[in-house]
């Protein structure tokens, strides 16, 4: 994927409304988004293609809360100087999936995902310990995913939102992850993860299939809960430049209702229960440092029964989810997230 980046000027306002939009409804069309946002659809899809050009944000394909997957966190301290030099080959892993350089205990904190515990073990005991300059790691397995992936940036007003988003999905979540892709699924995936706003006779160009089946085939996916899409975009230009870590150590019995509760606050991008003493890990990202105050009041005021065991601040995002960053937190390669990759085969990032 090719990504130029001129820098005219960043994000403001309207694109922030925009994107906001977008993370409500990542694939919702212009000529739907400009009517709701007051804006002309031809703007709506100018303001986007800039942001997309200059790497400031894109859609991805993500899975389902139903497509069956295992993940974990991946803890790396590096050899004294060479952080970036580890990060760099952990990014061109595909089942790595995010690395962020951290403050504290450790250097790196990655998350990836697999197909199943056996080829999370494969990850975890022979891949990435094979990247040169790791010093050493620690792994927490995933139990849980408890945050989604349609964020809320505050832009546009309960009901923008409303109108933009799809009728919700009422179905009970089920207690295990059961869906499995098929091969045509999997190449969907994938060339969904260069471009999750693509449009259906692109697709079916690339994956030599029709307009109609890819349309269809695309929307049962969705429908049946395997395949989901996310907006990303640069967060400091944004207006959010504060991410940190927590790890959380939380009664066992009171571990789904806490989990629930941090996945809907505003602030939280990923909440994730794990294997360990301290079992929740919860990233957020904030306007300034000093909001990491405020969280941590909200954890000690609302949920008094949970500790805070560690406290990190993620000092610069290096990849999240597939995409390549630069200092700036701008896309500027893809090694597109595949939890099914073979064993052994990375992939230098595509620009």
């Amino acid at each position: 994927m090719t990504v130029n980046r001129p820098t005219q000027r960043g994000v403001d306002e309207v694109d922030v409304m925009l994107l906001d939009a977008l993370h409500a409804n990542p694939r919702i069309s212009f000529e739907k988004l400009g009517l709701i946002l007051g804006i002309s659809p031809a703007t709506a899809g100018r303001r986007w293609q800039r942001l997309v050009e200059t790497g400031r944000a894109w859609v991805s394909s993500v899975p389902g809360p139903y497509l069956a997957l295992v993940g974990a966190v991946y803890e790396v301290r590096a050899q004294p100087g060479h952080t970036l030099d580890v990060a760099r080959g952990l990014s061109v892993i595909p089942e790595v999936v995010s690395v962020y350089a951290t403050d504290g205990r450790c250097d790196l904190t990655a998350l990836v995902i697999a197909s199943d515990m056996r080829a999370l073990g494969i990850l975890l005991l022979e891949r990435l310990p094979q990247v040169p300059r790791i010093a050493s790691a620690t792994s927490h397995i995933g139990l849980e995913w408890h945050s989604g992936v349609h964020w809320r940036l505050g832009a546009i007003d309960t009901d923008q939102k409303r109108s933009v988003t799809d009728e919700p999905d009422t179905r009970p979540r089920p207690a295990m992850r059961m869906g499995v892709f098929d091969e045509s699924d999997r190449r969907l995936f994938l060339a969904l993860q260069k471009d999750g706003r693509a449009r259906y006779r692109d697709l079916a160009r690339e994956l030599d299939s029709s307009e109609h089946l890819i349309r269809r085939q695309l929307e049962t996916l969705t429908k049946r809960g395997m395949l989901n899409f996310r907006t990303d975009f640069a967060r400091t230009e944004g207006g959010w430049p504060a991410e940190f870590v927590l790890w959380l150590e939380v009664p066992h019995h009171k571990l789904a209702d806490v989990g629930a509760t941090i996945g809907r606050w505003s602030a939280t991008r990923i909440c994730l229960s794990t294997v360990g003493t301290a079992n929740l890990m919860v990233m957020s990202q904030v306007h300034h440092v000093r909001n990491l105050c405020d969280i941590l009041d909200q954890i000690r005021n609302d949920l008094p029964r949970v500790t805070v065991v560690d406290q990190q601040l993620i000092l610069r995002p290096l990849k999240t989810w597939g995409r390549v960053l630069d200092v700036n937190g701008h896309a500027q390669g893809i090694v597109p997230v595949d939890p099914w990759a073979s064993t052994g085969v990375d992939q230098e990032p595509t620009r």
